[in-house]
Order: C-alpha cells, then sequence, then structure tokens
C-alpha cells in the first residue's frame, strides 16, 4: 500500500495538536471491508512516569508500541493505520479495521507486553472514513506547511544553515490582472519586493504570475507564518499561493566539502 506520511500543527478545541498521518490515502479511501475505525488513547502522564519525567524517554517508548500496533496489523492484514494525533497529555491513535476483525482480544494480547501503559480503546464504524478525511486529512494551508517541512528537512541535510537569512522568492497566480494587482499593492507594505507581474501564456488557469521575495530565515516557524500570510492574502484576493524557492547557504563544513568535491572532480577530468 502507498505510503506517504506527514507530520503538521493544528489547533482542535483551542489546543495545539501534531497530527501524523499517511496522507497518500487521502485519494483511495475509503477501502472497502475496512469500516471499523478503531481507536486508542494513550495516557502520556504514564509514560512521563515510566520515563522519570523524560520527555524523549516516554516518546521513544510510545513509537516502540505504535511500531508493533502497525506491525502486527500489517502482517496479519487486520487493520490499516490511518496515523495518529498528539497533544500534550495524550496521543491518539487511529486505525481502520476489517470489518470481520475481532479486534479486542488482539489488542489485549499486544498491551500485555506494556502493562504500566494507561489505555482505552473503542470501535465506530465509519464505512466512509469520515473521520479521515474529515478530522485529519490536511487543509490547503497545512498542505503547504507539510512541503515546508520537507523542504527544510531536504535543505538541512545537504548542509544548509536554515538561520541565515537570505532572500527567498514566492509565487501566487490569478485568473485576471486585476485581481493580481490589486495583491500587488498589498504586499510590498508587508515587506515584499515585487520581482514580476505578468501573464503567462502557457498557463491555462490562473495565468497572471505574481512573483515577489524578501529576506527571511528558512527555519519552519518561520516559513510557516510566512507562507500563511501569503497564502491567505492570495486567498483573500482570489488567487492562489503556489510555493517558495531560494538559494542554498551552506554552513562551513558542508562548504568546505563542497569546495573539495569540485577540486577532486577536477584533478579526476584531466586523467580523462
Amino acid at each position: 500500500m502507498e505510503e506517504d506520511w506527514n507530520l503538521f500543527e493544528r489547533i482542535r478545541d483551542q489546543e495545539q495538536v501534531l497530527i501524523f498521518m499517511n496522507t497518500a490515502l487521502k485519494s483511495r479511501v475509503p477501502f472497502i471491508g475496512y469500516g471499523h475505525r478503531i481507536t486508542i488513547v494513550f495516557n502520556m502522564y504514564s509514560l512521563w512516569d515510566l520515563s522519570g519525567s523524560s520527555t524523549q524517554k516516554a516518546q521513544r517508548l510510545f513509537y516502540e508500541l505504535e511500531d508493533r500496533l502497525i506491525c502486527r496489523m500489517k502482517v496479519k492484514d487486520f487493520a490499516i493505520y490511518a496515523g495518529r494525533i498528539s497533544s500534550h497529555n495524550k496521543m491518539e491513535m487511529y486505525f481502520y479495521a476489517r470489518e470481520d476483525w475481532d479486534w479486542e482480544p488482539e489488542l489485549k494480547r499486544i498491551m500485555a507486553d506494556f502493562p504500566s501503559f494507561r489505555y482505552y480503546s473503542a470501535m465506530t464504524a465509519d464505512p466512509e472514513w469520515s473521520f479521515y478525511l474529515n478530522e485529519m486529512a490536511p487543509s490547503a494551508l497545512e498542505e503547504q506547511w507539510m512541503r515546508n517541512a520537507k523542504i527544510a528537512y531536504a535543505l538541512k541535510r545537504r548542509g544548509d544553515n536554515l538561520e541565515l537569512v537570505r532572500e527567498v522568492q514566492h509565487w501566487m497566480y490569478f485568473s485576471d490582472s486585476k485581481r493580481m494587482n490589486e495583491v500587488k499593492s498589498k504586499v510590498g507594505q508587508l515587506g515584499y519586493r515585487v520581482i514580476a507581474s505578468e501573464m503567462d501564456t502557457e498557463r491555462v488557469v490562473e495565468p497572471y504570475v505574481l512573483q515577489i521575495s524578501k529576506m527571511h530565515t528558512l527555519d519552519v516557524p518561520t516559513v510557516n507564518e510566512i507562507t500563511k500570510e501569503l497564502f491567505e492574502l492570495a486567498s483573500e484576493g482570489g488567487g492562489t499561493y503556489d510555493g517558495w524557492g531560494t538559494r542554498l547557504k551552506l554552513k562551513l563544513p558542508a562548504k568546505i566539502r563542497a569546495r573539495v568535491k569540485r577540486i577532486f572532480l577536477k584533478f579526476i577530468s584531466t586523467f580523462r
């Protein structure tokens, strides 16, 4: 089964939560025959007690249990793991199980290896996967935040110093020049520089392009705040925010490695 696991933040009932879910399922659900939603809620206070109030150790304990549950479900094809929602004091896991599966005895057998975990579970009929689609699946803005996190992670792995301020370009698209120009008149007041505002004749939908830039860092909270601002500005103006791009700003060790690699490749090329 295709998997694309993503993590993003959301405010739910005036509380910040983290949603970790397989977004690849979104275009394929519901799965016929897997119409029973199993909810397992773990009390994080019990994990903190077990780990000596160490958040990292408590998370490791939970992830060990999570892996055990997922593996058992996959091997026996009992259920599909949709994801989890975590808050300050609890972890909620959601599976969609086969309708002919007696799930409670199996869960008890797994949990017998974790006797100190406090939890409760419940099964709800949800043949349309409504909870997954309506309560878990990301909004358009949350999907942009997911992309932000993935890009930042990729840049960091390549040696980029995300804390360095650099010029970052952003793109918006509109159906007509009037809407584009209305938003264009607002971005300057927010500290953005307009690079281009023109019609792209190769685009059929929303052919008017507004390209802007701003000096800022690429740490995820900063990028999320800026993309939220531009996403809402574009939406209010009847357009679409389409993401951002920038140049790498390597840390010193990465710069040295890149320089050595260039010298080495140049040296090798002389012997070809």
